[in-house]
């Protein structure tokens, strides 16, 4: 069926696969930014099929198309086929943007509703008329309900203001509705080494306290042990996870590693694979039937658990609280949530039908668990499981996994804290060839520096300079933290990426220059820094002639030359690629 509203010279149509009541209303505009509300009813309690709204606008000065998560689609412009962003409890935000050449907002659809399956669109494919983009919402895209009602709020924002500034108001709003993030600890907040790309499933208790031992050196306070501990067979991927004891073979002693590890100066958090349970652990037989997929075909050899049985919830409570009293532990790193998603199937054990529902009681039954022991637990999400209702479970948010993919951590940094409101976000874990070069490798550190830090290296196997580098980056990180992770950021955004991103604090302001090359010091900063990855050797500065010193540091954090004070308003200087210019007011 469908059903066409006609709003303020605008028309929004709606398609459904079934017989449904639909409204549409208006129900606030200030300006350029307008709220509707939409509602549909129906005769009796059902589980509902996918209902479309649609319109279009003209395509005027838009640029490129922008969404929060660009793990695996990078592409964000404007294609002839709508490019989609899809939104579950678990995965993502109903949160989508056009915006101009020169990052100004043009259309920025957000939907109230984070909890529900749904899919927005954008895109140039409007025929016959080819000069219209088409922006859709498709609600009810997995197994939801039973409901006889429902209702979102659409907010829709074509103020001119920078882009930025509007997807951290459209995040302020979702706030509105009381999705508040949980309590993110100090120890969130500061530099972290974690054994996953260094050590990976093969790592023993030796060789773990060996790399702590040196990153604590550099400034890091926490280690995130990942997948290893618990199987000595890296062959078969997941197949031995679900038990969750450690292998007595790596770790004949794990309380004993883990109070070394404390002794050290590290907290410790543990990485657990929530939904799988691999097909050779003793735990995969109880939980037969009980399972969103389990076909023993896998090739990651495991099942997917699945929360609306409450045994399940209450298997992984107790597993995480035991697994805290008896190896005092600091955090939990809780992965591939976003892999429990719905099978269309519903079975009369469950207590709980849909998995957005059940998903949630799961993580508020163990962040209340976990918390209760102690209230400073770290709790690290990873993309794509962030967002409004989520982020009220976990305190860090990390960059999905893009191993030597610099650009893409720089990006995908920027693009969670913009959305990510209080939440600690960090980088993916930052690791490098002994080859590759010191400006490589600085590029690679200084594009996250404004995420929390993961490193993830084995110290014998990088280079004096590469260690020098390391050192500078972390010791300029731990000292100007406050700034890196204020809340006042700004981005210049291009296609395809950030060209150049600063936070400001106080009369501090930082800026990474990652293909722009021009640093403006702002009115009332007394103290600028600018990070040069942007390849090229010289930038310009622009900031009141005889007001200001500057000094050039190369890629070893090492000064070049003398202070000298900048001669003209607009000035061009030699700063090497990954090295830094530090300005000063008189």
């Amino acid at each position: 069926m469908e059903k066409i509203f006609k709003i303020c010279d605008n028309t929004y149509t709606f398609n459904a696969e079934e017989d449904v009541d639909i409204s549409f209303e208006k129900l606030s505009s200030e300006g350029e930014l307008s709220l509707y509300k939409v509602a549909f009813k129906w005769k009796e309690k059902v589980f509902p099929k996918k209902i479309t709204l649609e319109y279009k606008i003209p395509c005027t000065d838009v640029y490129t198309v922008w969404d929060s998560y660009r793990v695996f689609a990078t592409d964000q412009t404007v294609t002839f086929r709508k490019t989609q962003t899809k939104s579950r409890l678990a995965s993502g935000m109903p949160l989508k943007q056009m915006f101009s050449k020169r990052g100004i907002n043009r259309h920025l659809l957000a939907v109230s509703d984070v909890r529900t399956p749904m899919t927005l669109s954008m895109g140039s494919y409007s025929r016959p008329i080819i000069d219209r983009m088409t922006i859709s919402v498709d609600f009810f895209t997995m197994l939801t309900g039973p409901f006889d009602s429902y209702e979102a709020i659409i907010r829709i924002d074509e103020r001119e203001i920078p882009f930025d500034k509007a997807v951290k108001d459209a995040r302020k709003w979702y706030n509105e509705f009381g999705y508040t993030p949980a309590f993110s600890p100090e120890f969130t907040k500061l530099p972290m080494y974690s054994t996953w790309y260094s050590l990976w499933q093969t790592m023993t208790a030796d060789e773990l306290i060996r790399e702590c031992k040196e990153a604590v050196k550099y400034g890091m306070k926490s280690v995130i042990v990942d997948d290893g501990w618990q199987t000595d067979d890296a062959t078969v991927v997941y197949g031995y996870t679900g038990d969750w004891k450690p292998v007595k073979s790596k770790f004949p002693d794990f309380k004993g590693t883990i109070k070394q590890l404390h002794d050290i100066g590290m907290k410790v958090i543990l990485w657990f694979s929530v939904p799988y349970v691999g097909y050779f652990s003793k735990n995969y037989q109880r939980f037969k039937g009980m399972y969103i997929t389990d076909d023993g075909k896998s090739r990651s050899n495991c099942s997917r658990l699945d929360p609306r049985f409450k045994e399940v919830r209450e298997f992984l409570v107790e597993t995480y609280v035991n697994a805290l009293k008896e190896w005092d532990l600091d955090g939990f790193k809780l992965d591939f949530i976003d892999n429990i998603e719905s099978n269309g199937i519903v079975d009369e054990r469950m207590d709980i039908v849909t998995v957005e529902e059940a998903t949630e009681q799961l993580l508020k039954d163990v962040y209340t668990a976990l918390t209760a022991i102690k209230p400073d637990i770290m709790i690290e999400f990873r993309q794509s499981y962030y967002g409004p209702v989520i982020s009220a479970y976990g305190n860090m948010i990390r960059v999905g996994d893009c191993p030597l993919g610099s650009e893409k951590n720089k990006d995908n940094g920027i693009d969670l804290r913009l959305v990510s409101s209080s939440c600690a976000v960090h980088s993916d874990m930052i690791i490098w060839a002994k080859e590759d070069s010191d400006e490589s490798v600085a590029s690679q550190l200084w594009g996250t520096m404004f995420t929390v830090p993961q490193i993830s290296v084995i110290f014998d196997n990088i280079t004096d300079s590469q260690k020098k580098i390391l050192k500078t980056y972390l010791d300029f990180w731990n000292e100007h933290r406050e700034t890196l992770t204020s809340e006042n950021i700004t981005a210049v955004a291009m296609a395809n990426g950030y060209s150049e991103v600063s936070c400001i604090n106080n009369d501090e302001k930082i800026t990474l220059a990652a293909s722009s090359v021009v640093f403006e010091m702002d009115e009332g900063v007394n103290n600028g820094y600018l990070i040069n990855i942007s390849g090229k050797d010289e930038l310009v500065l622009k900031c009141k002639k005889d007001a200001y010193v500057y000094e050039i540091y190369n890629v070893l954090g090492e000064k070049i030359g003398s202070a000298q004070t900048v001669s003209e308003d607009v000035c061009l200087v030699n700063v090497p690629y990954g090295g830094m210019v530090k300005v000063k007011k008189i």
